[in-house]
């Protein structure tokens, strides 16, 4: 078998499910960094084999299976992605989007259209933590959705809102949110499921082995306490794909196709039963 080409984030949230990635380097695999929207465009296009991807993209065709088990979730505040604004919600018309999210960026629509009422107009940028209300065109918008290390370190100052979506949706649905898993293609004539999910399952167990040492070293690149790391790490960041969190990640994909952020796949509601039969409990009607 050819080495798998294997798409990773290098967000501080990631690290415990890389560290047996990371430190394996060269034994039947290639890493390939990379923000989450690039590896899942890249996955879409068979330029990676497995890639952490945000799920959405899974619901939009990316992929042809999941790595039982794993994810990137919230039950609750999640500190990393985070909506600033200089008006009420009510009056936001215009809002700056991350060019690295995509499932945060479906959850905010979601967020604002059933809880608010409202669909601003969404433009993609790149952030500035300096000016990070400033678009591409100079001029500063109402909001800006920020995600990712930068929303951990970005202070913009006073504003009207600085809101956490991980918190929000909680309180909104009820559920955890999925942000991101891995996802894979098959390779034709060649099958690499199996090999796939126990290379990744290890790496994350090699992760909870090195935690402490994980939370040092991200303290230190990020100037970061070692407490806010930890915290992040052990209370925020849910790496735990179980009955639970795919409960909230069907709710996302039901919302996601009446809102007609995804197309409705009979392959997607496939795939969540095989990972977990006895979550099939019907999410709460959202509100």
């Amino acid at each position: 078998m050819r080495p798998l080409r294997i798409g990773v984030i290098s967000f501080v949230n990631t690290l415990p499910l890389v560290r047996g990635l990371e430190a394996g380097k060269g034994e039947g695999y290639e890493l390939i960094y990379g923000p989450p929207s690039g590896l899942a465009d890249k996955l879409r296009h068979g330029e990676l084999d497995t890639a952490l991807i945000p799920s959405v993209e899974f619901f939009r065709g990316v992929g042809d299976g999941i790595v039982p088990g794993l994810c990137i979730a919230s039950r609750g505040p999640v500190e990393s992605i985070r909506l600033i604004a200089r008006k009420p919600l009510g009056e936001i018309r215009r809002v700056l989007v991350d060019k690295a999210s995509r499932s945060s960026v479906a959850m905010l629509r979601l967020l604002l259209r059933r809880t608010h009422d409202i669909e601003p107009d969404f433009h993609i940028y790149e952030v500035r933590q300096e000016t990070p209300l400033a678009g591409p065109d100079g001029e500063e918008a109402d909001a800006a959705l920020v995600i990712g290390d930068a929303a951990m370190s970005l202070e913009p100052g006073p504003l009207a809102l600085d809101l956490d979506l991980g918190d929000w949706w909680q309180k909104s649905f009820h559920r955890p949110f999925v942000y991101a898993f891995w996802a894979w293609r098959e390779r034709r004539g060649e099958s690499i499921g199996e090999p796939l999910i126990e290379l990744l399952q290890a790496s994350h167990e090699r992760g909870l082995a090195e935690m402490a040492l994980i939370i040092e070293e991200a303290a230190v690149a990020h100037s970061w306490s070692e407490d806010r790391v930890r915290r992040y790490l052990d209370e925020r960041i849910h790496f735990e794909l179980d009955a639970e969190a795919l409960d909230g990640l069907r709710l996302f994909h039901r919302l996601c196709v009446e809102d007609h952020l995804a197309p409705q796949r009979l392959s997607v509601d496939s795939a969540l039963d095989e990972l977990h039969p006895e979550s099939r409990a019907q999410a709460a009607p959202a509100r």
